[in-house]
């Protein structure tokens, strides 16, 4: 188990040596090749000579020289140019039988070497994963308004430093921490008994138009209602109660939903709502969160509370469970990411806040990592959250 501290990656770029003659950069998700140049049967290049050794170019913009030692011992001058930090031309680097290897650019270009005994292979990239199922579980009390406000600012660098690193189709689901709240259809027929969370500004909570699914444990909120709520329908592209891939405004979509607002029920539930969106009945088809959860998808669960007491009705042994029975039994697949009170911070007073959630988040070993709730800024937590997901990402690959 992990406590936050790692530097954001706003990409991610791993070097693959070939052999001591070639060198590329790959980049995750990305399988273009360069076009291969092979000199011809005798073991000559197209200039005569046969490579075995160069000099690499600089990544400063400038060219530099590269030695190129023919068999007979004589030298001649090429030279290869970096055209910035990110980016360099292609250069081919004749094998030992004299075949040629076409490097990958810095831009993350796939590798195609030829090897010694003359057939074509790509060296291709590191296998990472390629679909990940984000899960946002958001206490929705009334003392909670701080917290959702830190997680929308936090949220456009850390979706934008995944897809700079992973190229990955992705889900993202937000759901709240009670069944209803001070909002149900009940209370709001009794007006003189209402609610402040559901009144005035917030009548939203009892006019709108809601569904079944507006008001079950864990299926994905699209009707944020209530003080400090969005107060509207956030319309993800799709018509899914979740984010997908093809969504063009990630951000502002995730930002409507995250604003679940204050008028829920103070007795917080977040791992039974990550049970019960995880649930088969939820993710099957017909069901509230139809087709978030797939198979063969990392799945990166969040959730965040202030609360310091333990209302749950899952033991986090139950909760841990069931969670990993939703991934076939496969608690590699899994991050489970916490923003809570807890014995290593001061987010409470009262004596063991936090610790049955801290117990659930360490069943996860290296894939769990928790921070403080009641920090003003979130954007450091998640910064540590890229590294976990990128490591689980490359460590279970499709």
């Amino acid at each position: 188990m992990l406590t936050s501290s790692a530097p954001l990656r706003s990409s991610l770029i791993l070097l693959v040596g070939v052999g001591a003659l070639a060198s590329g950069v790959i980049a995750c998700g990305d399988n273009r090749g360069g076009n291969d140049e092979v000199a011809d049967a005798t073991g000559e290049s197209a200039e005569g000579s046969t490579t075995l050794g160069q000099e690499a170019g600089t990544q400063d913009g400038s060219s530099s020289g590269m030695d190129t030692t023919t068999l007979d011992g004589t030298a001649t001058d090429t030279s290869a140019t970096m055209t910035d930090s990110t980016s360099s031309s292609g250069m081919d680097t004749t094998t030992l039988d004299g075949t040629a290897t076409d490097t990958t650019t810095l831009d993350g270009t796939a590798t195609d070497t030829t090897t010694l005994d003359g057939t074509a292979t790509d060296t291709g990239m590191v296998d990472f994963c390629n679909k990940v199922d984000f899960l946002f579980v958001i206490d929705n009390s009334i003392s909670m308004l701080p917290e959702q406000t830190s997680l929308a600012a936090a949220f456009p660098g850390f979706i934008q430093a995944i897809e700079d690193s992973l190229d990955t189709d992705d889900h993202i689901l937000v759901t709240d921490t009670d069944l209803s709240g001070w909002c149900t259809p009940g209370n709001c027929a009794n007006p003189n008994n209402l609610h402040p969370t559901c009144q005035g500004p917030n009548s939203y909570a009892c006019t709108g138009q809601f569904d079944d699914c507006d008001i079950t444990l864990g299926a994905g909120v699209v009707r944020p209602a209530g003080q400090g709520a969005s107060n509207m329908f956030c319309d993800p592209f799709g018509g899914k109660r979740y984010i997908v891939e093809a969504e063009p405004d990630k951000t502002g979509t995730f930002d409507c939903m995250a604003h679940v607002g204050l008028a829920g029920f103070p007795a917080e539930r977040p791992v039974d709502a990550i049970v019960q969106a995880l649930s088969p009945g939820l993710n099957q088809a017909g069901g509230c969160n139809d087709a978030f959860l797939r198979d063969d998808a990392i799945l990166v669960v969040t959730f965040i509370s202030d609360d310091d007491g333990n209302n749950e009705v899952n033991t986090m042994a139950e909760a841990y469970a069931a969670i990993v029975a939703a991934k076939g039994g496969d608690a590699d697949r899994i991050v489970m990411l916490g923003l809570m009170p807890a014995p290593d911070n001061n987010c409470s007073f009262t004596p063991g806040a936090g610790e049955h959630w801290l117990s659930l988040i360490e069943m996860f070993g290296e894939r769990g990592l928790h921070g403080p709730s009641c920090d003003d800024d979130f954007v450091p937590f998640f910064q540590g959250a890229v590294d976990v997901i990128v490591q689980a990402c490359q460590d279970n690959p499709q």
